[in-house]
């Protein structure tokens, strides 16, 4: 899902730059130690009510309908923002008896649960989602995003609360967590080890202000100039024009595309970092240099890195103990391949709905595995002194790094691309 998609406005923006942060600069610095951490939990649930809002007016005034479907969209918005405090409210309770064995699996599965419901269960798409769409698709695409990270930071916090790395957290920190603002609808999914720390222990050296203005300034250049510019030479912005097309158009769109969507959403994360950083709370990165990496399997080190460690704590390092301990230590090389595969499926299906996205993921699933039996493969033949030159020579890393950008924006053809826009691209050459 891209950044882009959100609904901006210039009441959102306001909400996101101005309102949000000077409000909760404020809660941190000026409240009384004893009710600090109610303040800064209203302030964020006041600022996540705001930004629906902000979207809902966003909606609104590129709206061409009546008076009746606006005012429809503001019942839509307060009842969305109630159902999302309901859920969490509700998974903190679940979370308060996490220590008990009985209620474990409870925290955990619940909020999955009810993505899985609303997402990909019909009649539950039907009877949920079917007012959202009355007055706004691309809202529905908001919500369900932002359903999507709340739903991944919950669930990381019930394995760290059961693997004693965090204590129990109070309702306001939970609150606050949860609806921290800069991360509600697109992420990072912040680890709430990383929120609290910084939050009860500012360090302005970890988060300087000049830094946090210059990513700021950063991700607003990447998201508003250059991805609205690469989009023009993408997928939707050259081929999908109803014109004719010289097939060296193709490969201009795949590679743009990847360039699009990189700054699209790396400029998004650039801004929430900055955002953050303004106000003192760390967020982990969410990209670091994935065009450097010398195979696929660097490159998911690299790229969407709060989505991938996510994925590697709570599904890929579960699943490979599950396997081995079923099939023996013999099996570990075979049981991280299926792992990877099984770990890349659940990326593709979680960007979206659709065939398209499931073959994006086995594709991810499949590079990534074929790196996997290449390293084991390379190291037994060359020996460990050998695979280390191997792995520093210049040629070698930049045959590596081109392969890797090349096969990542082939497979990306299948997450931009439904199989009606796929005919449409393939019809439109001479």
């Amino acid at each position: 899902m891209l950044a882009s998609q959100y609904i901006w406005s210039w009441s959102s923006l306001l909400v996101i730059f101005v309102l949000y942060p000077l409000a909760a600069w404020l809660a941190l610095r000026l409240s009384p130690a004893r009710q600090k951490s109610w303040i800064f939990a209203v302030v964020n649930l006041l600022g996540a009510y705001g930004l629906c809002v902000a979207t809902g007016i966003g909606v609104m005034l590129k709206s061409t309908h009546g008076l009746d479907h606006r005012l429809a969209l503001t019942k839509v918005v307060g009842a969305c923002f109630l159902a999302y405090l309901a859920f969490v409210l509700v998974n903190y309770c679940l979370l308060r008896l996490t220590k008990a064995k009985q209620w474990g699996p409870a925290a955990l599965c619940f909020p999955i649960a009810a993505l899985i419901l609303i997402r990909y269960v019909p009649w539950v798409q039907n009877s949920f989602q079917a007012p959202l769409r009355a007055v706004s698709i691309p809202y529905v695409s908001t919500l369900l995003l932002g359903l999507s990270y709340l739903t991944f930071r919950l669930c990381h916090l019930v394995q760290e609360v059961r693997d004693d790395a965090v204590e129990m957290p109070t309702l306001p920190d939970y609150l606050s967590f949860s609806f921290f603002v800069p991360t509600l609808s697109l992420g990072p999914i912040n680890p709430y080890s990383t929120f609290i720390a910084s939050y009860r222990n500012p360090n302005r050296e970890r988060t300087p202000v000049n830094r946090s203005l210059l990513r700021i300034v950063v991700g607003l250049t990447k998201f508003i100039v250059l991805s609205t510019l690469l989009n023009q030479y993408t997928y939707a912005g050259l081929l999908l024009d109803g014109h004719v097309h010289a097939k060296i158009d193709l490969p201009i769109a795949i590679f743009s595309y990847t360039l699009y969507l990189y700054c699209n959403f790396s400029g998004f994360c650039d801004m929430v970092v900055g955002i953050s950083g303004l106000i003192g709370i760390e967020v982990m990165e969410n990209f670091n240099a994935p065009f450097s990496a010398r195979n696929l399997q660097d490159f998911w080190a690299r790229w969407h890195i709060s989505l991938s460690s996510w994925l590697r704590d709570m599904v890929f390092t579960p699943l490979v103990k599950i396997l081995v301990a079923k099939f023996g230590p013999n099996s570990t090389n075979n049981a991280i391949a299926f792992a990877i595969c099984g770990v890349f499926i659940v990326i593709g299906v979680w960007h979206g709905v659709g065939v398209n996205f499931a073959l994006f993921g086995l594709a991810q699933g499949v590079g990534v595995a074929s790196v996997h039996y290449y390293t084991i493969f390379i190291k037994k033949r060359l020996g460990k002194k050998s695979y280390i030159a191997y792995g520093e020579n210049v040629y070698i890393r930049a045959l590596g790094r081109g392969t890797t950008f090349v096969y990542f924006s082939l497979s990306l053809f299948l997450f931009a691309n439904s199989w009606e826009n796929t005919q449409k691209i393939f019809s439109s050459f001479r």
